[in-house]
C-alpha cells in the first residue's frame, strides 16, 4: 500500500497552523486553570475528610457522622434507665464465632430517678448484622455475604426489682454455675442464680419462676456502706471492695451448691474507698486492688492478717479508678486514672533498684477520667479504654509508630461516640466485639482493627 496522502494538505496556509498554535496554546492554559481548580477541589475535599479528633472545635451546623467503613458492625440499643454498669453471660453458642448475625447475653442494672424503681436488666441482643459499608461500588456489595442485611437487632429483656441503684454488675463466667452479683448504693451485695432466668429467653412467652425473682444471696459484710469494687474468681468466690476502703470475700460452700458464706473480716490496707478488683489470671488464691489512695495492691487470700503482699505506693498521680489483668501475658496489669492517664505495668518488675515503681508503659489521650479498662482476651497487645469525655480508645502497643503515624493510627481507633462513658468489655466468645454502655445507652460494635 502507498502512503496515505491529505487531499487537503495543499489548502491550509501558514495564518491558519499560526492561528491554531495560538489556539492550541489558549487550550493548555485553560487546562492549567482546571487542573490548578481540580487540585483546589481535592484539597477542601481532603479537608473536609479530616478525622476528627477529641477537643477540636466543630463549626456552626456541623455534626459527627459514623464512617461505617471502620466497622465490621455498629448497633445502638437503649433502655427506659441508665445503666451504668453491664457484664456480658456466658453462652453455648461456641468460642471463637465469626459468622453475622450475632446474639449475645448481658446482665445490667439501673440508675432510675427514684430508688424503688430500679432494676436488674438481664438482655438478650439478637440480630446483631454486619455494618453495611454504603462505600462500596455495587460489585462489592453483590459479592458480600448474604448475612449483611440492612436489618435492626432486637432486644429482649426480663427484669427482676433491684432495692436501690446498681453500681456494679459482674458475671460468674461459668455456663454450668451462672451467677450474677449486683453491687447496691444501699450497701448490699446481692448474687442471682440467673441460669434460670436466661432460660427464659429459649422458650418464647415463658416466665421467669418466682424462685428466682428474688436474690440468691445477700452480702451484708459492708453494712451501710456502698462501693463500686467487685470481681468473680472461676471457682465461685466473690471479692467486694466499699468506700471505706475495706475488702471481703464471700465464698460458695461448693462449685455448683447454691450456699455463700460471707467473712466479716475484711482486708485492710487501704486508705480511701476501693474502686476496682480484679483476681490474678494464674494464681488462684491471689488478687488485685486500686483505690482513690493512688495505689494498687496484691493480695493473697491465704495470708489476710499479713496484709498486702505487694504495693505500688504512687501508681497515679490521683484517684486510680480501675484496672484490668492481661489473661494472655499473665505478668501485665493496666490501670486507669482520675486524671485520664492510664498505665501498664510489668509485675516481673514492679519497682526499680531504688525502690522506685516505674510503669512500662504510659499514655495521657483521655481529657477526663478513665472510667473502664480492658485488655483484649483473644490480642494479648490490645487494650480498649473509655473515659468521661465520652469516647472509647483502641490501643495496639505491639505497634511501632512515628510521631505523624501515631497521631493518624490512634485517632482511627476512637470507637463510637456516647454521652457519659462509664463502662465497656470485650465479648468472651465473639473475637473483636465488644459492647459500652453511657446514659444513651448500649453501642455493640466491631472494628475494622481487631
Amino acid at each position: 500500500m502507498g502512503e496515505f496522502e491529505d487531499a487537503f494538505e495543499d489548502e491550509i496556509e501558514e495564518e491558519d497552523v499560526v492561528e491554531r498554535a495560538e489556539d492550541s496554546d489558549g487550550v493548555e492554559m485553560m487546562e492549567d486553570e482546571e487542573d490548578e481548580e481540580e487540585s483546589e477541589d481535592e484539597a477542601t475535599a481532603e479537608q473536609r475528610r479530616q478525622v476528627y479528633l477529641p477537643g477540636d472545635a466543630l463549626a456552626e451546623g456541623e455534626e459527627l457522622q459514623v464512617d461505617n467503613s471502620a466497622y465490621h458492625m455498629l448497633h445502638n440499643m437503649t433502655v427506659q434507665w441508665p445503666c451504668l454498669s453491664f457484664d456480658f453471660v456466658p453462652d453455648a453458642m461456641g468460642a471463637s464465632r465469626s459468622a453475622f448475625p450475632h446474639t449475645m447475653y448481658a446482665v445490667a442494672g439501673t440508675q432510675a430517678d427514684n430508688h424503688y424503681k430500679n432494676q436488674v436488666l438481664f438482655m438478650k441482643w439478637t440480630q446483631l448484622h454486619r455494618t453495611i459499608n454504603d462505600d462500596k461500588d455495587s460489585d462489592e456489595q453483590l459479592d458480600d455475604d448474604i448475612n449483611d442485611l440492612d436489618e435492626d437487632p432486637i432486644l429482649e429483656t426480663r427484669t427482676m426489682r433491684h432495692m436501690g441503684g446498681v453500681n456494679r454488675v459482674r458475671v460468674l463466667q461459668d455456663y454450668n454455675s451462672m451467677a450474677a452479683a449486683t453491687w447496691a448504693d444501699t450497701g448490699k451485695v446481692h448474687i442471682w442464680d440467673i441460669k434460670k432466668i436466661m432460660s427464659a429467653f429459649e422458650n418464647p412467652g415463658s416466665q421467669v419462676p418466682t424462685s428466682a425473682q428474688t436474690p440468691l444471696f445477700t452480702v451484708a459484710s459492708h453494712g451501710r456502706t456502698e462501693g463500686y469494687a467487685m470481681d468473680w474468681n472461676p471457682d465461685g468466690r466473690l471479692i467486694t471492695g466499699d468506700c471505706a476502703g475495706k475488702i471481703y470475700l464471700t465464698t460458695r460452700r461448693n462449685n455448683t451448691g447454691a450456699s455463700f458464706v460471707a467473712e466479716n473480716t475484711p482486708f485492710r490496707g487501704h486508705q480511701g474507698s476501693v474502686e476496682d478488683l480484679q483476681w490474678s489470671p494464674e494464681e488462684s488464691s491471689v488478687f488485685a486492688s486500686c483505690s482513690v489512695d493512688q495505689t494498687i495492691k496484691i493480695w493473697d487470700v491465704r495470708a489476710k492478717t499479713r496484709g498486702h503482699a505487694l504495693e505500688v505506693p504512687n501508681a497515679h498521680d490521683s484517684d486510680v479508678n480501675v484496672i484490668s489483668w492481661n489473661r494472655k501475658s499473665r505478668y501485665l496489669m493496666a490501670s486507669g486514672g482520675d486524671n485520664g492517664d492510664f498505665k501498664v505495668w510489668d509485675m516481673r518488675k514492679w519497682t526499680d533498684a531504688s525502690g522506685r515503681s516505674s510503669p512500662a508503659a504510659q499514655f495521657h489521650w483521655h481529657k477526663k477520667a478513665v472510667t473502664s479498662i480492658e485488655w483484649c482476651p483473644t490480642e494479648e497487645s490490645v487494650l480498649a479504654v473509655s473515659g468521661a469525655d465520652d469516647q472509647i480508645t483502641l490501643w495496639d502497643l505491639a505497634v511501632e509508630l512515628d510521631a505523624e503515624e501515631e497521631a493518624r493510627h490512634r485517632a482511627a481507633m476512637v470507637g463510637p461516640n456516647g454521652s457519659r462513658r462509664e463502662e465497656l468489655h470485650w465479648h468472651p466468645q465473639i473475637p473483636g466485639a465488644l459492647s459500652s454502655t453511657a446514659l444513651t445507652g448500649f453501642n455493640i460494635f466491631k472494628t475494622i482493627s481487631v
